[in-house]
């Protein structure tokens, strides 16, 4: 008879299935002091899979291809266009198309909603945030820059001495020739050329404007007298002495074709173009070149800064330079959709974090850390259309 062998041999079959599955259990629960065991599920989740991280290894990582719009100063854009372009190449996913019209652009855009985020170098005034048609808009610092004199006169040497009455002297007019005993006595050159004077000055809205004009308002009574107002503007306030050009780029095509000339540019764009600038008289009565170091002394001295308190011009300090000023990027607090903000949240947390390094290298300074700690805090503000928080750090 086979009848017992076979029953038999299933006993022992069963015997065996059972201690394997024994065993795979054990294996399966681990142990809680070895090596060589597999971890819960949770442990070995990504820290970005839940999208709304912002950190240096989650800022590049997002779920759906966005392309983002931006329009504003066009200080930055030398900056901006290093800095988005290595972003997309971290992160394809996200494409960012910015134009660099101008602040009053930037400021215009984002009050009617036809771009993502704004930039503007003057933060904006409550009468514009209250033009918004978007409800509250967060202003980011993203930058630190520096306003540069340069000029362009042949045999002046590089960073020609000028103190704020002397400048103010040029750009209204009463000091009209470079070989001028104001200019010489000043700057210690007594040989410059017999060559008129050109001053250039930006036709539009512009931060550097702005600046150069508070720095003469502080520096030199005779500019507050010629302008009527102790009030800097963020449009030119003589625009009838010397030639109007438009943004950076206009005034420093300007300089760079016309002799005798002299204009306020972004201390990148005088870079850029290899101009020779002016070492301005600074507050603790040193003349000062501008560089990535004396703008950096500049930034460093923003210990409380806000979109209300932003003024950096004519700082104390020994090799401050006294032209230097924040850019400031305008986004509005609620997005109206998740995707974009998410993909948003995240590119201006890598601008203000990761993408600082290509600063220096441009002409720009790195923000200083309390900055780039109100610029992330700023960011972690944005909301959902519902008006719950999209982030977390």
């Amino acid at each position: 008879m086979i009848t017992l062998p076979l029953a038999r041999g299933w006993k022992n079959m069963l015997v065996g299935l059972s201690a394997l599955a024994l065993l795979s259990v054990i294996a399966a629960c681990g142990s809680t002091s070895g090596g060589g065991s597999t971890p819960p599920a949770s442990a070995t989740a990504s820290p970005c899979a839940s999208n709304t991280v912002l950190s240096a290894t989650c800022d590049t990582k997002t779920q759906a291809a966005v392309t983002l719009t931006g329009a504003g100063a066009n200080s930055i854009e030398p900056l901006f266009q290093t800095v988005f372009y290595e972003y997309n190449q971290k992160n394809s996913q996200t494409t960012v198309d910015y134009s660099p019209a101008g602040s009053s652009v930037g400021v215009t855009d984002i009050q009617q909603r036809t771009v993502n985020f704004g930039d503007s170098e003057i933060p904006m005034t409550s009468s514009q945030l209250s033009a918004a048609t978007g409800g509250t808009v967060l202003q980011i610092p993203v930058d630190l820059g520096g306003v540069a004199i340069s000029y362009n006169v042949p045999s002046a040497p590089a960073n020609l001495k000028l103190d704020g009455p002397t400048l103010a002297g040029i750009f209204d007019g009463s000091i009209s020739n470079w070989d001028s005993p104001l200019i010489a006595s000043v700057s210690g050159v007594s040989n410059l050329p017999n060559l008129a004077i050109k001053p250039v000055h930006r036709a539009d809205s512009s931060g550097p404007g702005y600046d150069l004009d508070q720095y003469l308002i502080d520096t030199a009574p005779a500019w507050v007298s010629a302008i009527g107002t102790s009030t800097p503007s963020r449009t030119w306030p003589l625009a009838t002495v010397g030639i109007g050009e438009q943004l950076n780029t206009g005034v420093a095509t300007y300089v760079s074709q016309t002799g005798g000339s002299v204009g306020f540019v972004e201390y990148g764009y005088a870079l850029q173009n290899g101009f020779v600038n002016a070492a301005v008289l600074d507050a603790a009565g040193s003349y000062v070149a501008p560089t990535e170091a004396s703008i950096a002394l500049a930034g460093a001295q923003a210990t409380a800064l806000s979109s209300t308190n932003f003024n950096v011009v004519n700082e104390p300090g020994a090799g401050v330079y006294p032209l230097a000023n924040f850019s400031w990027t305008l986004v509005y607090q609620k997005q109206s959709d998740t995707t974009t903000a998410i993909a948003l949240g995240k590119l201006l947390d890598w601008v203000v974090t990761t993408g600082q390094q290509d600063a220096a290298a441009l002409g720009y300074a790195p923000l200083p850390a309390n900055v780039a700690s109100l610029a992330q805090k700023t960011i972690l503000e944005i909301e959902s259309s519902t008006g719950t928080p999209l982030f977390s750090s």
